[in-house]
């Protein structure tokens, strides 16, 4: 009690030097002003972009171009303006073909990326308001067709349709959907592991759309209860968790002019996986058939008119899972270009269109994690990668046959990039651990500056003193692998001192969370009230190739906890930590972690803050836990170590966990079998439950009342 209350009366203490962060500022209203373009719509074909007007001209919409910075009206205040009433736009999207917006209003949330709206478009070419359709509400996945003569979406009863500018008529493209039923729109489990909710896709010359039918009626439902109102409600979700049945699913080609429906031959599951389609060409549609485990696929290439498919590419990890990346792209020739690990890291691989011959355009101990963009006429692929540093994504481009490999952004840090409409230049927005966020616009070919378009100023850190973080290095407890961390120190530091430390951690496998990039204010708040923040890669995780990843396979808790361990070690024997008060934190995986770290892990933590954590992987979903568990069925021993709840003998210290009660990601399940667990073994374990919220927590004082409450246990139980 005598230190809790010396904590509190210290973060009262104002540092001698500059200013620290309040807790208001740490979670609702930072005081720093980051660099950034805001909410931009880039124009097609051009190097422009649209904002909207801000305060008493929200009305209006503005067209900024990249190279001279000009700002032109391109929306005068009544464009917008549906019978008398102002469109409140959500979301704004161009035509392929430049000729019309796609304009998004009155959404209503479903999980976690789909949603109810809706939907007007704006005729550029005319310059009229109209609705998708006489009836444009409750609509989902509306997409233009490549020329914008057509519109698809789909309906609350689960059929796709199509609405036709011109005549002003809309025709309905399927006739199965049901409650278990869907076209052209996909139910949670693809919409969250696999694809996002899109399922379908208009062929580029627009004639034809190629869907997904999905039948969940095999799908064991989850329920959720909701106790806000006078009496209860009940929310079921068609939730396959690890080791139930799976969706089936189908594809389809639908004519947009004309009668028939052919069904693609192979283009069917009732239990593996069909995560991916694109069109080839006109004529031919490419689909990927995963199976169950996530251990082979095989890239298949159907024929519009007949349904007919042929297997081109098949690729497998026995030891371990594949990406379910999408980064698949055809050539105008028919070569196909892709992201694989076949040389035990992942790079850019290149086939001809009948797949009998492969090979690499990039090599070596390094990774690609994306195509950005592919320049056909001069024979260059544009792409992110790891070459420079695992720390890092940088931005290259190689010519097709491997050679003149450049690097376009030699800043040191994280790298994201917007090619821009004319894919002249590009949008290089980067930080580093010591650089906050800068915007610079660059020249394709040769990554030559153009402009720097926004900088975050630095002073305003230095004047809050800002602990810049460092990436440490250090060996596993076998001495077989060396390890990374971030280390992020009290700005008023004294080597003299042992520290309370607590580790940030999600560790789940094929992720990565030490970057060289601009850091977090909550970890900022933590550290200035006397903490030291600590995270690390472990065994099994990204960006070091196949081997080290697939170490996660089967067991993810193992090296996970092990690794940890030599993290801790490695701290207290530099002389940092004060090895009687290691605490935890972390949400969703990271609260997964958390939970491991204080029951498998016990003798090392005191204290724990676990948010919306996943405590025993048998309750969470088939695609994401079996990519690397397997089947439960097959590995009984595996889930019982990765489970939490199995270890709880081991917890020394004491717990805090907090979920919402419809959490749709992660049920509230979770945290209910580890209290239970918790309860029956005589643990020191408290927690929340936030009504009515859903995984990431927020809205009416929820996320304000989770960070308090987490710093609250902090400094009385660390």
């Amino acid at each position: 009690m005598i230190r809790f209350l010396l904590s509190l009366f210290l973060l009262m203490v104002k540092p001698l030097y500059g200013v620290w962060l309040t807790y208001e500022e740490a979670v609702l209203n930072s005081p720093f002003k980051t660099a950034s373009l805001g909410w931009t719509i880039p124009v097609p074909n051009e190097d422009a972009y649209l904002i909207q007007g801000k305060g008493d001209d929200w009305k209006l919409w503005y067209k900024v171009s990249l190279l001279e910075m000009d700002t032109t009206v391109f929306l005068d205040s009544t464009a917008l303006n549906w019978q008398g009433d102002d469109l409140h736009i959500s979301k704004l999207t161009f035509a392929k073909s430049g000729t019309k917006l796609l304009l998004r209003t009155d959404s209503k949330k479903i999980w976690r990326y789909s949603h109810f709206s809706t939907y007007y478009v704006y005729d550029l070419d005319v310059e009229r308001l109209m609705k998708v359709s006489e009836n444009n509400t409750q609509l989902r996945n509306v997409k233009f067709s490549p020329d914008g003569e057509y519109i698809a979406y789909v309906r609350k009863d689960n059929n796709l349709y199509m609405f036709d500018f011109t005549r002003g008529r809309e025709r309905q493209l399927t006739t199965t959907g049901s409650e278990t039923i869907s076209n052209g729109h996909f139910g949670w489990l693809y919409e969250e592991e696999l694809t996002g909710y899109d399922g379908y896709r208009w062929s580029p010359n627009g004639e034809s759309i190629a869907f997904w039918e999905e039948d969940e009626s095999r799908v064991p439902e989850f329920t959720m209860i909701n106790e806000l109102g006078q009496y209860p409600t009940v929310q079921t979700i068609r939730y396959p968790k690890a080791g139930e049945t799976n969706p089936t699913l189908k594809i389809g080609i639908i004519r947009i002019k004309g009668a028939g429906r052919k069904w693609v031959d192979q283009g069917y599951t009732d239990n593996d996986y069909l995560p991916w389609m694109e069109w080839v060409n006109k004529d031919k549609v490419a689909y990927l058939k995963m199976d169950r485990k996530q251990k082979n696929w095989d890239l298949m290439i159907a024929d519009r008119a007949t349904g007919r498919s042929l297997k081109v590419l098949s690729e497998s990890d026995p030891e371990g899972w594949l990406e379910n990346h999408g980064q698949i792209r055809f050539l105008n020739d028919g070569k196909i270009v892709w992201i694989s690990e076949n040389s035990g890291y992942k790079h850019i691989w290149m086939s001809k269109h009948s797949g009998s011959r492969t090979w690499p355009v990039t090599e070596g101990q390094w990774e690609v994690s994306s195509i950005v963009h592919i320049d056909e006429e001069n024979e260059l692929l544009y792409f992110m990668a790891n070459k420079e540093s695992v720390f890092e994504r940088r931005f290259y481009s190689v010519r097709f046959d491997g050679t003149e490999l450049t690097l376009l952004t030699p800043e040191a840090g994280n790298h994201r990039i917007q090619v821009t409409g004319s894919k002249t230049y590009f949008i290089d927005t980067y930080s580093s651990l010591d650089r906050p966020q800068t915007l610079l616009l660059k020249d394709m070919k040769t990554g030559t500056l153009i402009r720097v378009m926004a900088e975050t100023d630095r002073q305003q850190f230095i004047d809050y003193e800002w602990s810049t973080p460092k990436i440490v290095h250090f060996p596993t407890g076998d001495g077989t692998e060396q390890l990374d961390g971030i280390i992020t120190l009290p700005p008023d530091y004294t080597p003299d001192k042992k520290y309370p430390v607590i580790i940030y951690g999600y560790g789940m496998p094929g992720t990565q969370i030490v970057w060289n990039r601009w850091g977090g204010t909550w970890n900022q708040f933590l550290a200035q009230q006397g903490y030291i923040l600590f995270s690390m890669d472990t065994r099994g995780m990204s960006g070091r190739g196949e081997a080290f990843k697939n170490l996660s396979y089967g067991d993810m808790s193992r090296y996970l906890a092990k690794d940890q361990v030599a993290g801790i070690n490695y701290l207290v024997n530099e002389g940092y930590a004060d090895p009687d008060r290691i605490g935890a934190w972390g949400w969703s995986g990271g609260g997964y972690f958390t939970c491991l770290m204080l029951t498998r892990n016990g003798k090392y933590f005191k204290a724990g803050v676990s948010v919306a954590p996943c405590t025993d992987f048998r309750l969470y979903d088939t695609a994401y836990t079996e990519r690397s568990m397997g089947l439960p069925q097959e590995n009984g021993p595996g889930y019982d170590s990765t489970s939490t709840i199995s270890w709880m003998n081991r917890m020394e210290g004491s717990i805090l966990l907090m979920h919402g009660t419809e959490d749709d990601n992660v049920h509230a399940q979770h945290t209910t079998h580890f209290v239970q667990a918790a309860l029956k073994a005589g643990k020191d374990v408290e927690w929340f439950k936030y009504p009515g919220r859903n995984h990431g927590i927020y809205g009416g004082g929820a996320h304000e009342h989770l960070y308090k409450k987490m710093i609250e246990f902090f400094k009385e139980k660390l």
